[in-house]
């Protein structure tokens, strides 16, 4: 990635699997696969807990 070219990549990471730079690029495909089923599942929860207070 080259930020001096454009200051507005600073933060993003440029394997594309993010946004953002959190690493990930350094996870197998193994890995990240995994990595995204236990975001989903956990994304998943916290919407079946949450209280939309709709009751």
């Amino acid at each position: 990635m080259r930020v001096q070219a454009n200051p507005a990549d600073i933060g993003r990471c440029g394997c594309g699997r993010r946004d953002y730079c959190d690493g990930s690029h350094g996870l197998t495909e193994e890995q990240w696969q995994a990595k995204q089923v236990e975001e989903q599942k956990q994304a998943a929860a916290q919407v079946a807990a949450a209280d939309f207070g709709d009751d």
